[in-house]
């Protein structure tokens, strides 16, 4: 069945997703375990929740638009997605506690030699007050799946400069269990990443780690490096995903900074690169 290019333009929610204490400390456990202060929420300024947070209310929203009534992708397809890039503006913290209002914008879709690029913007708001507090620009690529109705001018194709020759380092572990973990803790669950069986059956060598996972878990590393661990100082995260990693395996992240903020690239342990990104910190 074919992805259905006229529901451009359509729009999914707002919902309402409680960033409650148990939920944020789970999601920064699964990514930064070690964080004894992050992790305190009896912290005299409150307990925070990671930015990057933010992907797992999008997440109900995914979903919502792969069901929508005139949407044509089977399950098999919808499984077929694969994370492309994520582009998310932070404009205000987002403290345990706080009620959050998300919508859905489809901005169009296209073929590609892989099968259909889709885009979507994501608005995070503060559901007491209308505040915005993230914008996210997401796209996905659905593999071997053809396209029905009118192409869309325009779907963004993300691209960020690697980081130069001089750029400096770092290895970040991966754990086995991190897709086990991370699925539950982030509440973002295709069995792609879990279920080996499945997997296979959607033509990947063995289960791999999250885009997003990747996505925060790079985000974490440039935050302790360039702003001292303080995640709040993090105003923006972008990332073009171009390769798999596969949990238990360790990464190392390329980085230097640039007028624009601090470069990135995230590479497996046989040097393919995963992911090619930018952060920007606030002073």
């Amino acid at each position: 069945m074919p992805f259905n290019a006229d529901l451009a333009g359509a729009t999914w929610g707002p919902i309402r997703w409680d960033m409650t204490p148990r939920r944020a400390l789970a999601y920064r456990a699964a990514l930064a375990p070690r964080d004894a202060a992050g992790l305190d929420d009896a912290a005299p300024e409150g307990l925070f929740a990671l930015p990057m947070q933010v992907v797992s209310p999008e997440w109900v929203l995914v979903l919502m638009a792969r069901d929508h009534a005139a949407q044509t992708l089977t399950l098999e397809e919808g499984r077929r997605a694969v994370h492309a890039g994520q582009d998310s503006v932070f404009l205000r913290p987002i403290r345990a506690g706080d009620a959050l209002e998300v919508t859905a914008t489809l901005l169009g879709a296209r073929t590609s030699r892989a099968g259909v690029v889709s885009a979507t913007r994501f608005e995070t708001r503060d559901a007491r007050t209308g505040e915005l507090m993230v914008e996210s620009l997401s796209t996905t690529v659905y593999r071997e799946v053809v396209l029905t109705g009118a192409e869309t001018a325009g779907v963004p194709s993300p691209a960020y400069p690697a980081p130069g020759e001089a750029a400096a380092v770092v290895t970040i572990p991966t754990s086995p269990a991190l897709p086990h973990v991370y699925s539950e803790c982030a509440e973002i669950w295709n069995p792609i990443h879990t279920e080996r069986q499945v997997a296979l059956a959607a033509g990947l060598p063995d289960i791999i780690i999250h885009g997003t996972a990747l996505w925060a878990l790079a985000g974490l590393e440039v935050a302790r490096l360039y702003a001292g661990g303080d995640t709040r100082r993090l105003t923006r995260l972008a990332a073009r995903f171009t390769g798999q990693a596969f949990p238990g395996r360790p990464m190392t992240l390329v980085h230097d900074r640039a007028h624009d903020g601090v470069r990135l690239a995230l590479r497996s342990d046989d040097g393919r690169v995963l992911l090619t990104g930018l952060a920007v910190f606030s002073a």
